[in-house]
């Protein structure tokens, strides 16, 4: 269907419909609170993610918190890297309404209807999420390759493997530990990123050679575009 018009007015309504109507589906910011250790509460309005969270608070000696669970509802999801304190109390995800998905040793005993089935490629919402085995210490640990509607995020966890960081696309967001981050930046194995988030990292740390890095205080946000 073709029109003409010479009228500015006209044109310019029309323009605007045009924008809407074309505007990419997935437009809408990510927002992402910090909480402390990995924690984040992400959300785009209508889904939560949740990321090693709950924990439990000053657990060995890593970030105190206050949070108000009653300010997280609807469609929340819980994503776990490992069973250490620091990442996961059991106690305080029981009293919440959320799923969850993590390592057999963070789900044990949880119950079977909040559990998300572990497999290769999870969907919830409009996440897709892609665990890969990683390592840490003696626990089963998961990093998390993460599709929100077409933006890509990537949380390492507390592992040093290498192995996780390739083969990764082009991320909108690398979470990754401080620790981390210098191991792959000495071995030139950082994937592409458009915003790369310190976390884990101790009270005013300093990360060297991390130019536009973003190093969260407590309760800061972050958008995702």
């Amino acid at each position: 269907m073709m029109f003409k018009t010479n009228n500015p007015t006209k044109i310019f309504l029309i323009f605007l419909v045009m924008s809407f109507f074309g505007r990419d589906a997935y437009s809408q910011s990510l927002e992402a609170q910090f909480i402390g250790n990995e924690a984040f509460r992400i959300t785009d309005g209508k889904t939560f993610l949740m990321t090693d969270f709950p924990y439990k608070s000053g657990a060995y000696n890593y970030m105190k918190y206050e949070f108000d669970f009653s300010s997280t509802t609807g469609t929340v999801l819980s994503l776990i890297t490992h069973r250490h304190d620091d990442h996961f109390a059991p106690v305080l995800f029981a009293n919440q309404a959320w799923y969850i998905l993590g390592p057999a040793e963070v789900t044990v005993g949880l119950p079977q209807s909040r559990l998300l089935p572990f497999s290769e490629k999870v969907t919830f919402e409009p996440l897709t999420i892609w665990p890969k085995k990683s390592t840490h210490g003696n626990t089963e640990h998961y990093s998390y390759l993460v599709d929100w509607s077409g933006r890509k995020l990537f949380f390492t966890g507390d592992t040093e493997d290498l192995v996780v960081l390739k083969d990764l696309p082009e991320l909108d967001a690398l979470f990754i530990t401080p620790w981390f981050y210098r191991k792959a930046k000495l071995n030139d194995a950082l994937p592409e990123s458009k915003k790369v988030i310190i976390y884990h990292h101790m009270e005013k740390d300093i990360v060297p050679e991390c130019p536009g890095c973003i190093i969260p205080v407590q309760n800061d946000y972050i958008e995702i575009d």
